[in-house]
């Protein structure tokens, strides 16, 4: 299984976003600046089955097309005036990160022991996957399996109940608010940095704040509603500085 990180024009995103969705693919949408024309650009999310990349990849490329956008910069400092230049904007850039464990919270159902770290719906036949990990001690604090970037999408409403609970555990984490692809309601992604170790405790922490509820809106495109899905992903270089 891969998380993709896939960088795309803003314009393109609502298009993008739908045919995935028609796919029944999930996503998590992160509004973001691109760091050259400084315009409004999407990082998307999104977890999928190594088998379906290819289909994915297709889906992205057909909705994320290039463009020319005219652009004003001062090309020689000893002109008095802007000289206006072209450059070309879209497309997408995609990251792909092996995922070591992934975890889906259905509303009101605790993980069970044989269903944390696959992915799976239950009674779904598991697939193996298999990582490497580091063996370097880090800060201080490194363990025999090295660190672990855990990425938690948790619904808005659950969030502080979530992070009170990892931060009251000493766990440290970053906040993104970000938006679902298919509601296109607020969630909130979690970054964690934890060893190796720790993961399961922290899953549990997770598990334990998503309150039991019903689901407000089930959805008739047969794409159930979780409280929180993690990705769970290897780190093989951590620094603190």
């Amino acid at each position: 299984m891969l998380l993709l990180i896939a960088v795309v024009q803003a314009a393109d995103a609502p298009s993008l976003a739908d045919a995935l969705v028609r796919r029944g693919v999930r996503l998590t949408r992160i509004g973001s600046t691109g760091g050259f024309l400084r315009t409004g650009n999407v990082v998307l999310l999104i977890g999928v089955a190594d088998e379906d990349y290819d289909d994915l990849a297709t889906a992205i490329a057909d909705n994320c097309q290039t463009r020319v956008e005219q652009s004003v910069a001062i090309m020689d400092p000893h002109l008095p005036f802007a000289m206006p230049t072209e450059v070309v904007v879209g497309g997408a850039v995609v990251f792909g990160v092996p995922v070591e464990r992934f975890v889906r919270i259905p509303p009101g159902r605790p993980i069970q022991p044989d269903e944390r770290g696959t992915g799976r719906e239950p009674n779904e036949e598991a697939d193996t996957m298999t990582t490497s990990t580091g063996d370097a001690e880090m800060e201080g604090l490194g363990t025999e399996d090295g660190m672990r970037l855990v990425v938690a999408v948790v619904r808005s409403d659950d969030a502080d109940r979530v992070i009170g609970a990892l931060v009251s555990a000493d766990v440290r984490l970053t906040r993104i608010n970000t938006t679902g692809g298919f509601l296109r309601r607020g969630n909130a992604t979690l970054l964690i940095g934890v060893p190796g170790s720790q993961v399961d405790e922290v899953l549990e922490l997770i598990e334990s704040a998503c309150p039991g509820r019903v689901d407000e809106a089930p959805l008739e495109k047969g794409i159930p509603a979780y409280s929180a899905t993690v990705f769970v992903l290897d780190s093989s270089h951590f620094v603190r500085m």
